[in-house]
């Protein structure tokens, strides 16, 4: 499989952009949107792609998957009303500029097991995530 995450500047990605979404919904009123996006095996079909994000401007950067197929997302968000879940470890934005977030989507794409911002009162992004045994780093 291949996956994807990144930001779009478009009001769709593509006419299948959202497969299976967590958040089938571009949010308007700014520029740029996270999204995430499953390819199958051959790069031939997508399996899900989602917007990731709130009503400011989202970048997804980076992406890793478990054994199980679910999906580490990390990147900068500028959106006060982020999804984050319920338990996460902050679930308030940090303040100016962006704040880096954590993101795991379930194998199929269509839901949050968990999200989470990372930042203080100034600029905080994650480029790169990586998982082992169910532990994101």
């Amino acid at each position: 499989m291949v996956w994807i995450a990144k930001f779009t500047l478009a009001f769709l990605l593509w006419p299948l952009a959202c497969a299976n979404p967590a958040r089938a919904w571009f949010a308007e009123g700014h520029d740029e949107n996270a999204f995430v996006s499953k390819l199958n095996q051959s790069g031939s079909a997508l399996v899900y792609s989602t917007y990731l994000g709130g009503s400011n401007d989202d970048h997804g950067f980076g992406v890793a998957v478990d054994p199980a197929g679910n999906a580490y997302v990390t990147g900068r968000t500028a959106s006060s009303d982020f999804p984050t879940t319920a338990g996460a470890f902050q679930t308030t934005f940090g303040g100016d500029g962006f704040d880096a977030f954590v993101s795991k989507l379930n194998s199929s794409g269509s839901a949050l097991m968990y999200s989470t911002y990372l930042g203080g009162s100034d600029d905080d992004e994650g480029f790169a995530v990586a998982v082992n045994g169910g532990d994101a780093f």
